[in-house]
């Protein structure tokens, strides 16, 4: 059982790759940028400046890579920080992703969310078991 359980766990990894790149991907080829969302009143020299900054003007491959790291390395040690009130490493020079809506971080906003999320689906598996055992039961019993 161990070992259907680990090949599982080993087959999960790649597919999770693919379908990160996969929505990477489509996010990319999408016909608008973030920077097509500012106003039009912001100069072209300042809106390359910000796609610079975002380093949109980088090839496919690397911002993917770059993603990838943000998502698997530096995010999960904010998170860690955050809950556990450590430093790990030098957090100064890690790169943290804003929202852009609040300017705050990304990870800082759902481990505030994290609790009421658990809670709603938490909730909601029970209640599904609370009704569905009853049903399979009654189900079993009437053929």
């Amino acid at each position: 059982m161990l070992n259907y359980a680990l090949r599982r766990l080993a087959l999960a990894i790649p597919t999770l790759l693919v379908i990160s790149f996969m929505i990477f991907a489509l996010l990319d080829l999408a016909p608008n940028d973030p920077t097509g969302d500012l106003p039009l009143t912001i100069p072209p020299e300042v809106r390359e400046q910000i796609r610079e900054g975002l380093g949109l003007n980088e090839p496919f491959h690397l911002r993917y890579l770059l993603w990838l790291q943000q998502f698997v390395v530096n995010e999960p040690l904010n998170l860690m920080e955050r809950m556990f009130d450590i430093e790990i490493g030098n957090s100064a020079e890690r790169l943290r992703i804003r929202s852009w809506a609040t300017r705050s971080p990304v990870v800082d906003l759902i481990a505030e969310r994290m609790p009421q999320t658990l809670m709603v689906v938490g909730f909601a598996y029970l209640f599904g078991i609370l009704i569905a055992i009853p049903i399979g039961i009654i189900s079993a019993y009437r053929q």
